[in-house]
């Protein structure tokens, strides 16, 4: 009589041991969920600044932006055909 009780006991304990595990587990994974969703959000957020801050980096770098803002502070465009030479050697070929 004792064995079968010491058996439905021990059994008993481990299904509750095994709930509360149960419980626990869950728990942390719930809050896990939130940190998760919390980072994805994030995540998008920064994803949707950085096609914004793509978008005037090419527009601000494009050259007829750059071009209209030169000659907007005075610079012009070089009409003569002219070389530079960082030595005193000659070219190999020169086109007129």
């Amino acid at each position: 009589m004792k064995k079968p009780f010491f058996i439905l006991s021990g059994l008993f304990l481990i299904i509750l041991g095994l709930i509360v595990v149960n419980i626990t587990l869950n728990n942390i994974m719930s809050t896990q969920g939130i940190v998760l969703d919390q980072i994805q959000t994030k995540l998008h957020n920064l994803q949707d600044k950085n096609v914004v801050l793509e978008d005037k980096v090419l527009q601000l770098s494009a050259y007829t932006r750059i071009a209209s803002q030169a000659a907007a502070i005075g610079f012009v465009p070089d009409t003569v055909k002219t070389q530079i030479a960082l030595s005193n050697s000659l070219p190999l070929a020169y086109s007129q």
